[in-house]
């Protein structure tokens, strides 16, 4: 690997099924560029979290569901993964159909994680699972 990166982004939208196709596309992106095999289940799971977010709490003042997206990047001995969304932003939420474990299980199981609102209401959820042995 070098430090130039290698980059794909893809579009969802923000609906359960759409859960499983981000942990696939994610799953088969870092097999193909050799991300090692005890960090597979890890990136399933925290995609898995992160998507399951969107799903749950970023459109749910929309009729329709938005979309998100997902960027996975292999840079500097790493593999970063972006869940990105154009939706509601991070907020309270007293109505919370989830366990609010989602971002704790991604801190546990991430080298290193951030989370930012993007300029509109959007979220970023920034992902890195390091790949130096």
């Amino acid at each position: 690997m070098d430090g130039f990166g290698v980059h794909a982004a893809l579009r969802f939208r923000a609906r359960p099924d759409s859960v499983r196709e981000a942990r696939r596309a994610a799953v088969l992106f870092a097999r193909e560029h050799d991300v090692p095999d005890e960090k597979l289940d890890l990136v399933a799971l925290a995609v898995s979290e992160a998507a399951t977010n969107v799903v749950l709490h970023a459109y749910r003042d929309r009729d329709e569901p938005g979309t998100f997206t997902l960027g996975l990047d292999i840079e500097s001995g790493g593999l970063m993964i972006d869940v990105c969304d154009d939706g509601l932003g991070m907020a309270p939420r007293s109505d919370s159909p989830g366990l609010g474990l989602g971002l704790p299980i991604i801190a546990e199981v991430t080298d290193a994680h951030s989370f930012v609102p993007t300029s509109g209401n959007g979220s970023w959820l920034s992902m890195r699972f390091d790949l130096e042995r």
